[in-house]
């Protein structure tokens, strides 16, 4: 019955915050009064059997919910979707509810679509400290998917502006600078994360496999925190303005897609060395 269930709310998930992304598109294009009541409490809503499914899905399998790239992928999705809740709460903005819902329901789609029902049971996936690698990756990673999507806000944005037309669709946005520094904000943050899943996963790996260096996983997440560490650099130093340091941040978005499908479905696992 309840892997009946855990099925069930796979399926329902990306249903879901597909919905609630409809929702928040009538909030943003038209203003619609249903839309601007209901789009906030549906995406908390679902939010909350986002993390009750995970949660469920650790107590069946007696493990934290990262042990296959399905998993992965729903975790992301969540942090996503609760780092932009933070956002639209504290901010008491909601004009970018679209667009970082529907990049949320592109992760979980993606969760959904690559769905196994008895995941693997390793040794390694109880380790505590394999956990923590884990957790601060994954939240370095949801932190950058958000960045991606002020990323593409920013850049449609600035498009319009140095054209000197209006745009329906992005003319509704904050200013720039608000775009911009929210990106910054998540870029940070996600940095902040990564580095330190790179150090506590180079500490691990180092004590499992002298030549962990050269396992895929690990080489895609070094450059992914490459690439963001020099676009944060260069933009301190100001030579790079918002808009180079908005493309780097997709750049990495990139980086970040194939190294959690490309290379988990055609080159490894979570690691070669597992």
């Amino acid at each position: 019955m309840q892997q009946i269930a855990l099925s069930a709310a796979n399926i329902l998930l990306p249903i879901a915050y597909l919905l609630v992304a409809v929702d928040y598109a009538f909030l943003f294009f038209a203003a619609h009064p249903v839309a601007v009541r209901t789009a906030t409490p549906a995406l908390r809503g679902t939010v909350t059997l986002h993390f009750l499914y995970l949660a469920a899905l650790a107590v069946r399998h007696g493990q934290f919910p990262f042990a296959t790239l399905s998993q992965a992928l729903s975790v992301v999705a969540l942090a996503t979707a609760i780092v932009y809740v933070f956002v639209e709460w504290r901010g008491r903005e909601r004009s970018t509810g679209f667009w970082m819902v529907s990049l949320v329901f592109l992760f979980q789609l993606l969760s959904s679509l690559l769905f196994r029902p008895d995941p693997p049971d390793r040794a390694i996936f109880h380790n505590p400290f394999f956990g923590i690698h884990v957790s601060l990756a994954l939240l370095g990673y949801a932190a950058f998917v958000v960045a991606a999507g002020y990323a593409f806000l920013f850049l449609q944005l600035y498009r319009d502006l140095k054209a000197g037309r209006f745009s329906t669709f992005f003319g509704k946005l904050p200013p720039l600078e608000v775009l911009e520094r929210m990106m910054m904000g998540a870029l940070s943050a996600g940095f902040v994360a990564l580095t330190g899943a790179l150090v506590t996963g180079g500490l691990w790996a180092a004590q499992l496999y002298p030549n962990w260096l050269h396992d895929p996983k690990i080489l895609t997440t070094f450059a992914t925190w490459a690439i963001y560490g020099l676009a944060l650099l260069l933009r301190r130093l100001r030579r790079w303005q918002g808009r180079q340091t908005a493309l780097a941040s997709l750049a990495g978005l990139c980086v970040i897609l194939f190294s959690l499908v490309a290379v988990n479905l055609f080159f490894t696992g979570f690691h070669g060395f597992l």
